[in-house]
């Protein structure tokens, strides 16, 4: 897939995972504007990388939605070479810190 399709699709499913959090009662506000400015894959690869593990993903990982995760999409993969190795290792570490 090329990369323009690639960054599309990943858009799509990032798009479709906030919509599902807005469902379930978490609405990422903040994230919905990053991805407004930063477009999807730059707003991943900058939550990625943060020292905090934000609240979203604690709240999604609470309802067991870790699915829905901007980590989790990262790691499908389909999009594993938009990102670098160290951005795929941060989101499989943050996965793994928060076991609820």
């Amino acid at each position: 897939m090329a990369t323009n399709n690639l960054e599309a699709e990943f858009t799509r499913r990032f798009k479709d995972a906030i919509k599902q959090s807005n469902e379930l009662g978490y609405p990422p506000t903040r994230i919905e504007q990053m991805l407004a400015t930063l477009g999807a894959v730059n707003t991943a690869k900058r939550l990625v990388i943060q020292s905090e593990i934000h609240v979203g993903f604690i709240q999604m990982a609470g309802i067991g939605r870790k699915d829905l995760t901007i980590e989790s999409l990262l790691l499908e993969p389909q999009f594993q070479t938009l990102f670098t190795e160290d951005e795929r290792f941060a989101a499989q570490w943050r996965l793994d810190q928060v076991k609820i």
